[in-house]
């Protein structure tokens, strides 16, 4: 997204290799919302972002009018919508899987934002393209960056709204997984070369955490 950028700008670790280390740590939570038929309409995303990121987004928005370090009263209704400018080849960083095969998201909307504990705090809605039944079927949500330029942290299974007979559990990655010829070529890509320009696959799924939901029978 458009902080991205900024933070290419304004950090200075944005000299280091990009894939190989985040330069940008999101807490990450879900709630998935289900329509009146159990299916599976939407999500929507919470991101805490991590305190440096924060500050030199408040830095370069000047969302902190009165300098006391937060941001408060009519400053966060000015804050609402600092992480909504979505550039148009940006996917939101979301993949969610069925059976294998990704479902189709359309673009976000409700967006909110809070301040918590001084981390700049960034929600939106995800609704599916096509609502999907998801009883008894293999259900898989991973945020995550292809670059891996933003680390996403799921802090928490997903919430449900909509339907009390589903149960998830959060799995973290195995970077053992990853061969050893693919975690070299990860580590050694330049700062102004991206895994896709260099011919590697989608990183940054390689070490996503993935939340695997169960619904129904």
């Amino acid at each position: 997204a458009s902080l991205l950028a900024l933070a290419l700008a304004l950090s200075p670790l944005a000299t280091a290799p990009a894939a190989a280390h985040p330069h940008i740590f999101v807490d990450v939570t879900h709630t998935l919302l289900f329509d009146a038929e159990g299916r599976l309409i939407g999500v929507r995303a919470r991101w805490d972002y991590d305190e440096m990121f924060t500050l030199l987004m408040v830095e370069d928005g000047k969302y902190d009018t009165d300098g006391d370090g937060r941001i408060a009263g009519e400053e966060l209704t000015r804050f609402q919508r600092w992480d909504a400018d979505w550039p148009p080849d940006y996917k939101g960083d979301l993949e969610i899987m069925l059976d294998d095969q990704p479902l189709a998201l359309a673009g976000p909307s409700d967006w909110a934002a809070e301040w918590h504990e001084g981390r700049a705090v960034s929600i939106h809605t995800r609704m599916l393209e096509t609502p999907a039944e998801v009883t008894g079927r293999a259900l898989v949500i991973l945020p995550y960056d292809p670059d891996i330029y933003v680390d996403y942290s799921v802090t928490a299974p997903p919430a449900f709204s909509g339907r009390e007979d589903c149960t998830a559990k959060v799995y973290e990655p195995d970077p053992d997984a990853v061969p050893d010829e693919l975690a070299a070529a990860i580590a050694e890509l330049s700062a102004d070369l991206t895994p896709e320009a260099a011919g590697l696959p989608a990183v940054g799924r390689l070490y996503a955490d993935e939340e695997r939901v169960s619904c129904g029978g």
